[in-house]
Order: structure tokens, then sequence, then C-alpha cells
């Protein structure tokens, strides 16, 4: 990583709550570290790779045809399973 600027942004409280439970579930470090991780989530890689596209592509369209047939997932359990995704990717890239 390069030099670091601070930053100072407002977020609603119920995001502000939602970051600190993460941090202090463990999924992150600090709460600078998770911002970090969802800023280069957000961002993703310089150049992402056609197969990746196709990847994400193919399940957002299996999203949309689940909950067109009403099969949805608890909002806390999808949050879990993101915040595992999320950890994943940041490992993987060191």
């Amino acid at each position: 990583m390069g030099t670091t600027e601070r930053l100072v942004v407002d977020l609603p409280s119920d995001l502000v709550e939602g970051l600190r439970e993460s941090v202090k579930a463990g999924a992150f470090s600090s709460e600078s570290e998770a911002i970090e991780v969802l800023l280069r989530s957000w961002y993703g890689p310089d150049e992402v790779a056609e197969r990746d596209i196709v990847t994400l592509r193919a399940f957002v369209a299996k999203g949309i045809a689940e909950t067109d047939a009403g099969h949805v997932i608890d909002a806390d359990q999808v949050h879990v399973e993101l915040r595992t995704r999320i950890k994943a990717i940041t490992d993987r890239r060191g």
C-alpha cells in the first residue's frame, strides 16, 4: 500500500453500527480496513477478466430468477455470506 490519507465521512447510524459489528465479529481488523476492502471490491482490479464478468452476470441472473420465483434469503444471512466472501477475496489478494 502507498501513502494513506485521513478521510472523515458522515454515514447513517445503521451503516456505522453494521461496520462496527463486522469489526467486532472479526471480519475485519479495523473500521479502516473494512472500508478499504469494500472500496477495493467496489472499484475492482484495474483489468477485470471477461470470465469474471460472465460469472458475475450469471450470478446476478440467478439471483433475479430466484427472487422472481419467491425464493428469498433473510438479509442477516446475506450479510454474513457477503462478509465471508469479501474476506476471502481480501485474503487471496494478500
